[in-house]
C-alpha cells in the first residue's frame, strides 16, 4: 500500500479450511508487515513537537521489518441474505517498534464480531 503517508508491505498465506462456494466458511492466515521509515513514524515515531508536549521521548524509527501475525476468521449464512462472522487478529511487533514509548505491548489483538446483510 503507498500513499503520502509512506508505504507498507503485506505478505501473507492462508488455508481455507470446507469447500463452501458461498463465502462461508473459516480461513486461517500467517503475515508478514514491513513498512517504510515515512509510515513507521507516523504510526509509532514522535517527532520533536510531540515530544515537547507529551514529554515523551523524541523518536524516529527506520523502515524494515514491522510485525509478523496471524489471522482467523469464520463466515456463516444464517439465511440466505444473513451472514454472521468473527475474526480474531495477533499481531507482534518487531524490537524496533516496540522500543517506540508510545508502544505499550510487543503485541496487538484484536476481536470482532458482526453481522451482514447481502443484497
Amino acid at each position: 500500500m503507498t500513499s503520502e503517508d509512506g508505504n507498507l508491505v503485506i505478505f501473507g498465506a492462508g488455508r481455507r479450511f470446507g469447500d463452501q462456494t458461498d463465502g462461508t466458511g473459516s480461513d486461517l492466515s500467517l503475515v508478514l508487515v514491513f513498512h517504510d521509515s515515512d509510515y513507521a513514524n507516523r504510526d509509532f515515531g514522535i517527532d520533536s513537537e510531540q515530544a515537547a508536549n507529551s514529554g515523551l521521548d523524541e523518536t524516529d524509527l527506520d523502515g524494515g521489518f514491522r510485525s509478523i501475525g496471524i489471522n482467523y476468521t469464520f463466515r456463516y449464512f444464517v439465511t440466505e441474505k444473513w451472514q454472521v462472522f468473527g475474526e480474531a487478529l495477533y499481531e507482534h511487533y518487531s524490537s524496533d517498534v516496540r522500543d517506540s514509548p508510545i508502544v505499550r505491548s510487543d503485541y496487538e489483538a484484536e476481536v470482532g464480531f458482526g453481522v451482514l446483510y447481502v443484497h
